[in-house]
């Protein structure tokens, strides 16, 4: 069996090469952890309309046949400030579970969403971005399943949010709604 040279030495020489490699890797993490703050703390002009999202959020509805739904939102500024990550989490009995990208095209002059769930799902939306004070997300899909969500403002710390899919004759039908209020016991962003 093949042993480094450092433990062909004991436990002492171990101790010696360990200490060192865990405080260097201590500073990376904390000069990680820095860099990453000041990309929380700016966000681009392009996505700047979607920075009132960022925080934390308890939702509650109800799905179209009646039966209520909870569940918790995330969002915050990624990657430099050219993302809005949101994280969506329905509470139990419910399961879904859906990471989102959300940017801004500044070619195309609108809003991108990329939506990853825990069903294998993998969509893509776009929005020419508030209207008023409604934000509609829909499907780029040409054809198949044709969804989309629609986030209405109500103040800073409120928004609903409806999720509905087109059906087999072409008409809009609500999946789900829920109201959304920022979580005063989560930190903040």
């Amino acid at each position: 069996m093949y042993r480094w040279p450092c433990m062909r030495r004991g436990p002492r020489a171990i101790r010696l090469i360990t200490a060192p490699l865990a405080a260097g890797l201590l500073l990376l993490a904390t000069a990680t952890s820095a860099q990453v703050g000041v990309a929380h703390a700016k966000v681009t002009d392009g996505l700047a309309p979607l920075a009132g999202f960022v925080g934390h959020w308890r939702c509650a509805g109800r799905f179209a046949n009646g039966k209520p739904i909870t569940s918790r939102e995330s969002f915050g500024i990624e990657l430099g400030g050219h993302w809005l990550h949101m994280r969506h989490a329905d509470d139990p009995p419910n399961r879904y579970l859906a990471d989102s990208w959300w940017g801004y095209d500044k070619a195309a002059r609108h809003f991108t969403a990329t939506v990853f769930d825990n069903f294998g799902g993998d969509r893509r939306y776009t929005s020419p971005g508030w209207v008023g004070d409604t934000l509609t997300l829909e499907n780029v899909a040409t054809s198949g399943y044709l969804d989309r969500f629609v986030f209405q403002r109500h103040g800073e710390d409120a928004y609903r949010v409806t999720y509905t899919y087109r059906n087999r004759s072409g008409a809009w039908q609500l999946g789900d709604e829920q109201s959304c209020t920022r979580d005063a016991q989560a930190p903040q962003a």
